[in-house]
């Protein structure tokens, strides 16, 4: 069982009984217990669940938030995301190697992407792949292989992660869920989470594209703590505190 499925479930299991055993989870799961063990600590971490003695219980609330549809979010706040996009391409160096995400704002990078020489774009979304191709017959464009996320067009799972082994990035630009100073960047979907954690871990760089809504949204889902991100691109309206909370873990933030 893919990993990422396989703690869905998992999470999906100790929700719905209140507590689950670890041996009851191995047999339920069909893994050891030593693979149950580290699924639990991870996700007790990252505030999914709290991991008692022998196994876990479940915690109020959901990991996942219910996100606006791709379409709305396309619209919200759109002068600002155009801005931020422009901002992030500015980072982009002729001849590297970058990876997009999905999302409405990494959305608005493509017009200017593909106005830098020698760029190769790497991205999970077929949208973006789609709206590149149909931009430029130049710009070279990998997309990462995987099961289909059909509410978001984006490409999840072991056969993304798989492909990431044999690319190179340079820089990675994702747009955020939210964004918390203290705890980091934060994602809406579990399913999603790993592969995206995958393709930070890929990238020499990560650029987080946050417009200041995105400081005020939460999830218990972690995609990446400060200590990852280098740069976060914001536009001016971005709460003063919480900038200033960014540069003070060391992270870079560009206001536009």
């Amino acid at each position: 069982m893919l990993s990422e499925r396989r703690r869905s479930e998992l999470l999906s299991h100790v929700r719905s009984r209140g507590s689950v055993s670890v041996d009851d989870l191995a047999a339920l799961l069909n893994v050891s217990v030593s693979t149950v063990r580290r699924d639990l600590d991870e996700m007790d971490e990252r505030g999914l669940l709290r991991r008692v003695h022998g196994g876990a219980v479940a915690v109020d609330g959901g990991p996942e938030v219910a996100e606006t549809p791709m379409v709305e979010r396309s619209i919200r706040n759109l002068d600002e995301k155009r801005r931020i996009a422009a901002a992030a391409a500015r980072l982009v160096t002729p001849g590297s190697a970058v990876l997009l995400t999905g999302g409405s704002t990494t959305a608005q990078m493509v017009p200017h992407l593909v106005t830098v020489p020698d760029v190769t774009v790497v991205t999970n979304s077929v949208a973006i792949a789609y709206a590149i191709g149909m931009a430029s017959e130049t710009t070279q464009v990998l997309v990462l292989g995987g099961l289909m996320r059909n509410a978001e067009l984006s490409l999840l799972g072991h056969l993304t992660s798989q492909a990431l082994n044999d690319v190179h990035i340079d820089v990675g630009f994702f747009s955020a869920y939210g964004i918390d100073p203290a705890y980091g960047m934060l994602g809406a979907h579990l399913a999603e989470a790993e592969t995206d954690r995958n393709m930070i871990a890929a990238a020499t760089r990560l650029v987080v594209l946050a417009d200041h809504s995105k400081f005020t949204q939460r999830s218990a889902v972690r995609i990446a703590p400060l200590s990852r991100i280098d740069t976060v691109v914001t536009d001016t309206a971005a709460p003063v505190e919480a900038v200033t909370a960014l540069e003070g873990a060391g992270v870079t933030v560009v206001s536009t």
